[in-house]
This record gives structure tokens, C-alpha cells and sequence, in this order.
């Protein structure tokens, strides 16, 4: 069974106030959830300071949970920016609409669709260490 993201503002504010203070629970940090928590910084913040936090709150959540950022775990870039432009286009496409319907909207569109990196590389950037490390635009597909 799927574990039940947030719903209401309340519900939001909670859950990104405990993955910011890192007590959210390793396992509810799903796709879902990064999604959830990318989408939200988007529509706060805009892309470019979404991707800052991100990037920092991310690395310091896996270490926070027992993990490490290496060149081979953790933290990974490409895939970071990656989303963030996703839900910034997506934010553009749909302006005006509040964070909960926006949240709705990003998890519809890409809350299952973990692999769908798969359609924008045509390597296996997951496994890359370089687009660990450094963001690497798409390469089979542009974002858009």
C-alpha cells in the first residue's frame, strides 16, 4: 500500500517542515514525496532558488537519514534539476493556480513516473557519476 502524502495546506506545511528539519521518516521519502517537495519550492520560490533548496536540503536529508553523498550514492544533480525544470515548466503552463492545486496537478502528472528521465537521456544518467556531480541538460529529448 502506498504511503498517503499530504493533502491539506496544514498537512503540507507539516511534512516540509519535517523533511527540512530532518525528521521525516526514511521511508516516506519516496519519488512522490521528492516530487511533492520540488513542487513546492517551484511555486514559492521559482526554479532557480527551488533548485538551491533542494540541492542543499536534499544532500543534508540523506545524511540526516544514515546515507552518504559519494560519487556513486546520494545526491545526484542531473536528476535534481531535472525535476525542478520539470515542475517549473509545469508551474509556467498552469500560473495562477494555488500551491494545493498545483501539488495535486505536479502529482498527477509525475508522481508515478519515476522513469521518466528515460525519456529525455539516452544514457543511463542515474548511474552516471559525472551528471552526479555536475547537471547534464537531455540528451535524447530537450525539456519543453
Amino acid at each position: 500500500m502506498p504511503l498517503q502524502l499530504p493533502s491539506t495546506e496544514t498537512e503540507i506545511d507539516a511534512f516540509l517542515a519535517a523533511f527540512e528539519s530532518k525528521t521525516l521518516p526514511k521511508e516516506r521519502w519516496t519519488h512522490a514525496a521528492h516530487v511533492l517537495v520540488g513542487a513546492c519550492y517551484v511555486h514559492e520560490h521559482g526554479e532557480a532558488a527551488a533548485t538551491v533548496r533542494m540541492r542543499e536540503r536534499v544532500s543534508a536529508y540523506n545524511v540526516a537519514v544514515g546515507g552518504e553523498n559519494t560519487a556513486s550514492s546520494g545526491y545526484h544533480e542531473t536528476i535534481t534539476v531535472f525535476w525542478i525544470k520539470l515542475l517549473a515548466l509545469l508551474h509556467e503552463r498552469y500560473e495562477g493556480l494555488g500551491r494545493g492545486a498545483f501539488l495535486r496537478l505536479a502529482l498527477a502528472e509525475y508522481g508515478d513516473r519515476r522513469d521518466t528521465l528515460r525519456e529525455f537521456y539516452d544514457f543511463d544518467v542515474v548511474g552516471s557519476e559525472e551528471a552526479r556531480r555536475l547537471w547534464i541538460a537531455p540528451t535524447a529529448r530537450q525539456l519543453d
